[in-house]
């Protein structure tokens, strides 16, 4: 019976041994990072490649200003010889009405903010297919091997026979890449009336086109299997 007792310990540590649970809690950790908050500034916080600087919490429990957020969060990055700046908005207009303009897209993160009552956090997390996330206008997002470059919007209208504008709408100019591969992409603005969003399709994606503005898009990757 001793053998047999000494095998299956030897079997069990082996197991134990094994990289596979223990690297992928680890690796789960480390894609991700929370920052607490206060009003007002907060100190730099050192994340993988980024300086991530929260340089003014804002938070109003009634917005002096009618179309002002009640949270507002300017948050200044620094990445691989590259700096951005943007604001997170958090617009609590009714109890079942809640808007946001995050997460917002740096290269291959996300940021946005947890709000518990009058806690407030920075969520810095990896990108990922099929998950909506928002990008500003001359920025880059990266998903897995894809690369999206909000390149510009154009303001355009139509007119009728005599001359008068009809309807404004904008027209939106997306790079997308992968590998050595690239292919511009334009559309025009969401009739929210008629549709709710713009689907797309390259390569092995679809890309949805959620909700639209001059300043940013939101959008989500989706990958074929």
């Amino acid at each position: 019976m001793k053998p047999i007792k000494i095998n299956i310990l030897i079997l069990l540590f082996a197991l134990i041994q094994m990289p596979g649970h223990a690297q992928s809690e680890k690796d789960m950790i480390n894609t991700s990072i929370i920052i607490p908050l206060k009003i007002g500034k907060n100190p730099s916080t050192h994340f993988e490649s980024l300086d991530i600087e929260p340089a003014n919490l804002i938070i109003q429990s009634k917005p002096i200003k009618e179309h002002s957020p009640h949270i507002q969060l300017a948050l200044n990055i620094v990445g691989k010889n590259k700096e951005y700046t943007t604001y997170l908005w958090y617009y609590d207009e009714a109890m079942d009405n809640q808007r946001t303009n995050y997460p917002k897209a740096f290269d291959n993160y996300a940021f946005s903010l947890n709000i518990n009552k009058e806690e407030v956090d920075l969520v810095v997390e990896k990108l990922d297919f099929k998950k909506a996330f928002f990008i500003d206008i001359g920025q880059t997002a990266v998903i897995g091997d894809i690369t999206i470059l909000f390149e510009q919007c154009i303001g355009e209208w139509s007119e009728d026979p005599d001359g008068n504008q009809v309807a404004a709408f904008n027209t939106y100019y997306v790079s997308l890449m992968e590998k050595n591969e690239q292919k511009t992409i334009s559309f025009t603005s969401l009739n929210k009336s008629v549709r709710n969003e713009l689907s797309i399709e390259w390569k092995n994606y679809t890309f949805l086109v959620l909700d639209d503005s001059e300043k940013e898009l939101k959008l989500m990757v989706c990958r074929k299997d």
